[in-house]
């Protein structure tokens, strides 16, 4: 859906599985690729990659992610959300050699701001690319609210599909 400049928001709901990273990093960066924002799409399919991959490490097993965009003409956010692990996400600090753990420095160092917030049954990890999304909360959100209230992700609720026309996010 394009409004006003505003392309979006885009949704989908995946499996959370490492298998499912590259459809998603793929969905994103093509459509930052399409719409006319100054954002590189291979900074926003890195921050794709890495909040993924976070969701499938950090929520609970056998739980779905939900990847999303808006876009607008000064800049770009995408969040993912997981079915909610333990606790909050933030940057540590990773000895030099050590694997993995890099992966919201990695985010701190592209986007322009990021940050985190829970929804019953959900984790929710956004970042912004370009100028910042100046908007207040509840209308920025107010998708995100629908989608997981109509799609949660735990896996303690059936699967429903995700093509309801009703709440069906841009693809």
């Amino acid at each position: 859906m394009i409004i006003g400049g505003w392309r979006g928001p885009g949704w989908r709901i995946v499996t959370g599985d490492q298998e499912q990273a590259r459809q998603v990093r793929d969905w994103i960066g093509s459509a930052v690729s399409r719409h006319d924002c100054p954002v590189d799409p291979a900074d926003v399919a890195l921050a794709v990659s890495e909040l993924y991959a976070n969701a499938v490490m950090h929520g609970p097993p056998g739980s779905r992610v939900l990847a999303g965009y808006c876009l607008w003409s000064a800049g770009a956010r995408i969040v993912v959300c997981d079915g909610g692990g333990p606790t909050a996400p933030q940057v540590r600090r990773v000895e030099s050699l050590a694997e993995g753990g890099r992966g919201l420095q990695v985010i701190d160092a592209l986007a322009t701001r990021w940050g985190s917030f829970r929804l019953p049954g959900a984790q929710a990890v956004w970042c912004d690319f370009g100028q910042p999304l100046r908007v207040p909360d509840a209308d920025a959100w107010a998708w995100l609210r629908h989608v997981l209230a109509a799609f949660p992700l735990g896996d303690s609720v059936p699967f429903r599909s995700a093509a309801r026309p009703a709440l069906a996010g841009a693809r």
